[in-house]
């Protein structure tokens, strides 16, 4: 009796572990891009992208939150979709906005071309991205012959300082 017992236990591990293995993963897509202007201007293009240019209802939107729900409306079914904007400053000081879409149940080949219609309205409405200022190198050419001598230059530590008495050599 123990033998048909254990059988059936191998049996039930095995039915569960199949069952696992068929039923296919709920797949969330995510799909970011940043863009190179201030959150406030991407959060106004998505919505005239959304409501003007593509006529999707929108459900829900909050710009002080930074997200936007909205249905894709693709071949008579509708799809729940969101965007996020998250504000950023790049090295140098540039706004940049990350811009991240979701559609659920749908490939993610939609989510990118939402994105690429969003980056060209942008740049469309508020131009290209100012160009990032030249890094500015410390020159040598600054110092002058005594502070070479002395080791202090004008940007230095020791700049304003007067400088160290020379004492001459006797022969």
């Amino acid at each position: 009796m123990r033998f048909g017992a254990s059988l059936n236990l191998k049996r039930m591990q095995c039915l569960i572990v199949a069952t696992c293995l068929a039923i296919p993963a709920v797949g969330w897509a995510r799909s970011t891009v940043r863009v190179s202007h201030a959150r406030s201007d991407v959060w106004a293009a998505t919505v005239r992208l959304l409501r003007v240019n593509n006529n999707f209802p929108i459900r829900e939107k909050d710009e002080s939150a930074g997200y936007v729900l909205f249905d894709f409306v693709e071949a008579g079914k509708s799809y729940r979709g969101s965007f996020e904007f998250v504000a950023t400053i790049d090295a140098s000081g540039t706004p940049l906005t990350e811009v991240i879409v979701t559609i659920a149940d749908l490939p993610r080949r939609f989510e990118t071309q939402l994105l690429d219609r969003l980056t060209q309205k942008v740049r469309e409405e508020r131009g290209a991205p100012a160009p990032k200022p030249p890094r500015v190198l410390p020159s040598a050419s600054r110092d002058t012959e005594g502070d070479k001598e002395s080791g202090a230059s004008k940007g230095g530590p020791d700049a304003g300082l007067p400088s160290l008495p020379r004492l001459e050599s006797r022969p």
